[in-house]
């Protein structure tokens, strides 16, 4: 198995502790330990001052995998295999894909989401997302012609992360019933679940509606990515057993504190959320106000879930160009779309920091300079 770089990850990589600021964080805004501690109950408190460093259950803490099980309507703890988020995408790809599966991936969504399945040698086939008059879609209809009993798995990132995108449900329902009828399994990477900007919008997990689906979350929307916490969730045990089995070749197993500090974090959801819910729809106001202000040279494609936007540079203006510059000239990094394997001159903004306004004040005095060409 031969992959290609994680083109998105080696940006940060290489440039994370160059730059002053971030506008394309995904992650919403960080929590501090002492936050976290703050909210345990005496059961957590006490498993934090007798942390034992050992290793831990391969399949996961159990009260842990409780309290991810709560977030859904009809999975159990036993539902749940604990991995680190890419892990579980990693793992989950490897045990059910081989060479010549037909999958067929929404676009655009997290690298790893099509460069394993091709890394695998796997026939992958790009279901675009489009720009309406109302904002992101999928062509449902791309879907009908292309899906058959050919198609492996049907890959899907909801909300979509970078867009921020989340289909109603008559048109997931249209979706799943066409995997249904084919046979299809459906994956679906779920991070930002729960991040609704309008919570009328907000749908079930896909592990809750469909037999053969298998989603995956982590702590991002909770302010804990640096706990390296997530999960496996799925209804079906031989796929869960069969992650189980290849993650003894990954990490066997997760941090013990990690596990007791998620375990608060979940136990906690509804107050993070909230938190990290109002720090978005701030943002979101300010960034919407910011690229109407700027009109001439960006078109703002309102997101409706997650922590993310994907606005769209216009001509004569090219993407890589003002992403270098903006590092060059003022230390700011910004994602563009070649991160995501596409080329439609987009870029990533996120929306769940408290120094998000501070940060785009940095983005307008590059964006100045640039309308002054015109």
């Amino acid at each position: 198995m031969k992959i290609k770089e994680f083109k998105l990850e080696r940006l940060f990589a290489r440039y994370k502790l160059q730059t002053k600021y971030m506008l394309s964080q995904s992650a919403c805004e960080f929590c501090t330990m002492k936050e976290i501690l703050a909210m345990a109950d005496d059961e957590c408190m006490a498993l934090w001052n007798n942390l034992s460093l050992g290793y831990t259950s391969q399949m996961g803490f159990p009260l842990f995998r409780e309290a991810v099980a709560k977030r859904y309507s009809s999975i159990r703890p036993s539902d749940i295999l604990e991995v680190v988020p890419e892990e579980g995408i990693f793992i989950f790809m490897n045990t059910m894909l081989d060479p010549g599966d037909e999958v067929i991936i929404m676009q655009p969504a997290l690298p790893s989401l099509y460069e394993i399945p091709r890394s695998l040698g796997c026939k992958v086939i790009r279901w675009p997302l489009e720009i309406t008059s109302w904002g992101w879609r999928l062509n449902i209809d791309f879907l009908a012609e292309n899906i058959s009993p050919k198609t492996k798995m049907l890959i899907m990132n909801i909300p979509n992360n970078p867009t921020g995108y989340i289909p109603v449900r008559t048109e997931m329902d249209r979706i799943l019933n066409m995997a249904d009828k084919m046979g299809t399994w459906v994956f679906c990477e779920e991070t930002y679940r729960g991040m609704e900007h309008d919570p009328g919008a907000a749908l079930p997990s896909l592990a809750d509606l469909y037999n053969r689906a298998t989603a995956v979350g982590g702590l991002n929307k909770y302010g804990l990515p640096g706990t390296r916490m997530g999960w496996i969730a799925t209804k079906n045990r031989q796929v869960l057993s069969d992650c189980s089995i290849y993650k003894d070749y990954t990490t066997l197993s997760s941090n013990a504190p990690g596990e007791v500090l998620a375990t608060i974090a979940m136990r906690n959801a509804e107050t993070l959320l909230q938190r990290n819910h109002k720090i978005v729809l701030d943002n979101l106001a300010i960034a919407e106000s910011f690229f109407k202000k700027h009109k001439k040279i960006f078109k703002w494609i309102q997101p409706n879930g997650g922590s993310t936007a994907f606005p769209k540079l216009l001509p004569p203006f090219d993407v890589t160009e003002m992403c270098e510059k903006a590092m060059t000239e003022k230390e700011l990094l910004i994602v563009g779309e070649r991160a995501y394997g596409i080329d439609t001159n987009h870029f990533r903004i996120g929306l769940g920091r408290l120094d998000f306004a501070k940060t785009l004040s940095v983005f307008e005095e590059l964006v100045t300079e640039m309308e002054k060409t015109l």
